[in-house]
């Protein structure tokens, strides 16, 4: 009897606290990637071979989808940003 009041007791008392958002595991690796493929599409714009431009775009979408799905705070602007930069000018 003493177990099942102990254990109603932890149940109440864990419901009774707000659950915070935490950033995911993978943040900081997704968040990295994206400003290291940032910065090579930056640097090297127009003289990026289709083979290269096709690889960094492909893997900025999925690592910036990433970021924006598991990191939080500013990490999560920065991706949420760059999801709004048109880099047409050097695709």
């Amino acid at each position: 009897m003493k177990k099942l009041i102990v254990l109603i007791s932890i149940s109440i008392l864990s419901q009774a606290f707000p659950v915070m958002a935490k950033e995911g595991a993978m943040c900081d690796y997704y968040y990295n990637n994206v400003q290291r493929k940032e910065k090579l599409i930056r640097n090297y714009g127009p003289t990026l071979s289709s083979m290269a431009k096709e690889k960094l775009f492909g893997g900025l979408n999925h690592d910036t989808s990433g970021c924006i799905d598991g990191c939080e705070g500013h990490k999560f602007k920065y991706c949420n940003d760059i999801a709004n930069v048109d880099f047409q000018i050097v695709a």
